[in-house]
């Protein structure tokens, strides 16, 4: 079995600052669990992701609007002669917290250009504006607690 290593805030934002698909978990009225990926930004301290106006996800907000966002990578299989001793080197950051749908097409915009920006990798676009946001809705997931965790190799 490999260490695992708590990460501290720092290195837990650095990762999401490094990546660009987390899975978002939100619950129904009934309690029904739902997880789904989706492209994110992290920006000012909150997540942030686009999805169209009506759906699964908003309706799980509208109901509970407590979620929980998750984004891994793995980063080495250990693969060992015996099975139980077979492991994977892993860095998973969780993120808790209160989702809310931003309603002023400004700040939409302002996040859908973050969003672009992060997953062009800085490269030209074209800027999105107030008026072209109206076909999709933007939340905002205010983190209430961010947790980070890494299987690492032993020292």
């Amino acid at each position: 079995m490999l260490p695992q290593v708590w990460m501290t805030e720092a290195a837990a934002v650095e990762f999401l600052n490094t990546n660009i698909v987390g899975r978002l978990a939100t619950c129904d009225e009934q309690g029904q669990p739902y997880v789904i990926a989706v492209n994110y930004v992290y920006h000012q301290g909150k997540l942030y992701y686009h999805c169209k106006n009506s759906g699964h996800k908003l309706a799980n907000i509208a109901a509970n609007n407590k979620v929980c966002f998750e984004v891994s990578r793995i980063d080495e299989l250990v693969i060992a002669e015996q099975a139980c001793r077979s492991s994977t080197r892993y860095t998973s950051v969780v993120a808790f917290g209160e989702a809310s749908i931003l309603e002023n097409p400004q700040a939409k915009a302002a996040i859908l250009n973050a969003l672009m920006s992060s997953h062009m990798q800085h490269q030209a676009y074209n800027q999105i504006t107030a008026p072209m946001v109206e076909g999709c809705s933007v939340v905002e997931i205010n983190i209430t607690k961010l947790t980070g965790k890494q299987n690492v190799n032993p020292a």
